[in-house]
Order: structure tokens, then C-alpha cells, then sequence
């Protein structure tokens, strides 16, 4: 069988489930093309079939409902500086401590390409 067919197959089993999965479904592709009016009238509407668990987040949904306007409205991210912040954990983990402070934010400087090091011109 194709996964396709497994899939509505097991959706066929329980309204619950189909539903559930219908409602994620639609989320999901809201989200991905921040499509905010999409998401509100999801949250707006009533969906009594779904699962206790997507309830629970849709309720964490409504909470935050402004700042999830505001990630979907502004081209902004934090990802660059989550990646700057995982680097500087790995240096950390890999040098077990620096001894000098200026090493270690020398390194970080280095890796990020902000900084080169010095080299000695040696003369002929």
C-alpha cells in the first residue's frame, strides 16, 4: 500500500483523528505561508471533533495571538544569533575553559569571521 492509502485509511478509523489531523493540516500551511487572516479564522471557529491535546494548544495559540501576528507580519528572526549562541556552547564544550577571557572571545571573533589573526610579515 501507498502511504497515502495508509494514511486515509487510518484518518477513516476515527472522526476524532480526522479532524485533528485536518485542523494541523490547515495550521501548518497558514503558518508556512503567513497567511494570517487563514490562522485567525482557524482560531475563531469552533472545533468540537479535535483532540484534547490540539485544544490545549489552541488555547496557547489564542494567548499568544499578538506576538504570533507579529512573527508573521515582520520579515525579522532571531535564527542568526540562536546559530551565533550554539557556535560559542560548542567552543565552550570542545575547550573544557579558556584560561584568558581574550582568547576565548578571540576565538569566537575568529570563527565568526569579525577578526583575522595577526601574522608576522617576516623580511627577506
Amino acid at each position: 500500500m501507498r502511504e497515502i492509502d495508509i494514511l486515509n485509511f487510518l484518518l477513516d478509523l476515527s472522526p476524532e483523528l480526522k479532524s485533528t489531523y485536518d485542523l494541523y493540516q490547515d495550521l501548518l500551511f497558514a503558518l508556512q505561508t503567513k497567511n494570517l487572516d487563514r490562522f485567525n479564522h482557524l482560531l475563531e471557529i469552533e472545533h468540537p471533533l479535535i483532540s484534547p491535546e490540539l485544544q490545549t494548544a489552541f488555547q496557547t495559540f489564542k494567548m499568544y495571538q499578538s506576538y504570533i501576528k507579529n512573527t508573521l507580519t515582520t520579515p525579522y528572526t532571531n535564527g542568526p544569533i540562536e546559530g551565533i549562541n550554539n557556535k560559542i556552547k560548542v567552543i565552550k564544550r570542545i575547550a573544557f575553559g579558556y584560561r584568558s577571557f581574550y582568547h576565548f572571545k578571540f576565538r569566537i571573533l575568529m570563527i565568526q569571521n569579525l577578526t583575522k589573526p595577526k601574522r608576522k610579515i617576516l623580511a627577506d
